[in-house]
């Protein structure tokens, strides 16, 4: 399937794999292997207040952005308090674990990358026997050169609307947008980033994002407003709660035809190359009948 649209109220949580049935954890699979995605796999969680998910380390790499609630999250030798807005990231066989806070269920958007394996054997998972809680180091914190692995976002924490410039593309065929890296190499991710996207209102065609392929995945999990995409041709319109997934080289575009701005949380796996991470076929059918492309 070259992309996928889906509710994620229309999806049913249950039990979690081997170690964790059984301690209280819910998740909500989102996007997987049923999918056709071979690089990502991301999901809802959910932790009631008075339950914890016991230290253990992956074949992967893990990471989170709280939706709900509050908790204690560890992550290798540090503990943090952590609440809505609160991000972070686990990477390959780094001991970490979750403790409700008995206030109430938190609940948290989880990326894994690469992929998990599942074998008959191993979900590429494994319980970290006598590590436990270290002390505190209070809320995460990016002026402190000890939190290494988490980070906390704020509403003004992006930046002025205009054309887009990261690591694979900047130019005139996404604009009015914002963005806000929180996992990417920076915090050590090698195999995925994740990161806020917002969209200026009236955001219209040729005033936003043109359609426009990868090299790599990538998912968009609606936290606020109404965009409306256009999926290999494709015309759909999503809002929050919704999550989108697009496969290498499906061709995706977005507009905001509201009145608020559009929100959501992206990924990309594997990690985007420095050059030639987007592809505009408009920009490639100018260039091949020698004319100039029109942005948009």
């Amino acid at each position: 399937m070259p992309h996928v649209v889906r509710t994620s109220t229309d999806e049913e949580w249950r039990e979690p794999e081997p170690p964790f049935a059984g301690a209280g954890l819910r998740v909500l699979p989102l996007v997987g292997a049923r999918d056709s995605s071979v690089h990502l796999e991301i999901r809802l969680c959910e932790l009631p207040a008075d339950a914890t998910l016991p230290a253990h380390f992956h074949a992967f790499e893990e990471s989170f952005y709280v939706l709900a609630g509050s908790a204690t999250v560890c992550v290798g030798e540090s503990a943090y308090e952590v609440g809505p807005g609160d991000y972070g990231f686990a990477p390959v066989a780094t001991t970490h674990a979750w403790r409700g806070d008995g206030s109430g269920p938190v609940r948290w958007l989880e990326v894994r990358a690469p992929q998990p394996l599942a074998t008959a054997h191993s979900t590429g998972t494994v319980l970290a026997d006598g590590h436990g809680f270290p002390a505190m180091a209070g809320p995460p914190s990016e002026t402190d050169p000890r939190h290494r692995h988490v980070g906390r976002f704020r509403d003004d924490d992006m930046a002025p609307y205009g054309p887009l410039s990261m690591p694979g593309y900047h130019g005139p065929n996404i604009r009015n947008i914002s963005v806000r890296m929180l996992v990417d190499r920076l915090l050590g991710a090698q195999h995925h980033t994740l990161f806020m996207v917002e969209f200026a209102q009236g955001a219209t065609k040729g005033r936003a994002a043109s359609e426009h392929y990868h090299p790599f995945e990538e998912i968009y999990f609606l936290l606020a407003g109404e965009a409306i995409g256009t999926l290999d041709g494709e015309r759909v319109c999503v809002r929050a709660g919704d999550i989108v997934w697009t496969g290498v080289n499906s061709t995706h575009g977005f507009v905001n035809e509201g009145t608020e701005p559009v929100r959501w949380l992206e990924v990309q796996s594997p990690t985007p190359p420095t050059s030639n991470a987007f592809f505009f076929p408009d920009d490639w059918s100018a260039a091949r009948l020698g004319t100039p492309p029109t942005p948009g």
